[in-house]
């Protein structure tokens, strides 16, 4: 009964399923759709810049332009929002996008193409409860589970 119990408590575990890490989320800078990345600097040709995310609903969203605060709200039907920076000079823009406790910086730079030897592979954020720390905790929690009901003998 106790493997049992150890086994049933272990593999409950493993019907988790995995979350993003957040749900606060820019998904556009202009026609340039984001894919949940996070980079530190974005590129953008055109000079008119209209944001657009997700987050929760109705929530107040903080847009950060160069040191101006503004704040728009999501949609209280689908959470989705989106904010209009308008025409901005060709040059580097500090840009903070935040919602709650959650929040989102980076540089970008208008009127240029991005580095050719960019890698876009980095960036984005990690799944919580991926599988390998997963696999880690099973099995400590089950051998701490196994031992904790093994009866000593003396």
């Amino acid at each position: 009964m106790r493997y049992i119990l150890a086994i049933l408590i272990t593999l409950s575990f493993l019907v988790v399923k995995p979350v993003l890490a957040e749900d606060f989320t820019l998904t556009h800078i202009g026609g340039l759709a984001t894919q949940g990345k996070k980079f530190n600097q974005w590129w953008y040709e055109p000079q008119r810049v209209i944001l657009k995310g997700t987050g929760s609903r109705g929530a107040n969203i903080d847009v950060t332009l160069d040191g101006k605060f503004n704040v728009t709200k999501a949609s209280v039907d689908n959470g989705a929002w989106k904010y209009d920076l308008g025409t901005l000079e060709i040059a580097d823009h500090n840009v903070i996008v935040a919602s709650g406790d959650q929040s989102y910086s980076f540089i970008l730079t208008i009127g240029s193409a991005p580095p050719a030897d960019m890698n876009s592979t980095k960036g984005g954020l990690p799944t919580a409860g991926g599988l390998l720390p997963l696999a880690g905790l099973i099995t400590i929690a089950g051998v701490l589970i196994y031992f904790g009901f093994k009866k000593s003998e003396a």
